[in-house]
């Protein structure tokens, strides 16, 4: 099963983790659940690669990952 977000709430998702505002189990369900469409998946791919806890190399590539998907929100 994959879930149909759109790339601004992918973008949301990836800002939010990087704030501390998202959810306790907000990060952990993003980066298991596959989604639809392939563009958005390969940034959720590379977002759950990520290495936890943060360092500036993961916060950086996440703040490239959310542009990317900002990119693509546009019409």
């Amino acid at each position: 099963m994959t879930k149909q977000e759109t790339a601004a709430e992918i973008a949301g998702t990836i800002r939010a983790f990087l704030d501390g505002a998202g959810g306790h189990w907000d990060w952990d369900d993003f980066t298991a659940c596959p989604l639809g469409d392939p563009e958005l998946e390969s940034i959720r791919l590379e977002a759950g690669a990520v290495v936890l806890p943060l360092d500036e190399e993961g916060r950086v590539a996440l703040v490239r990952l959310a542009s990317e998907a900002d990119r693509l929100a546009q019409p």
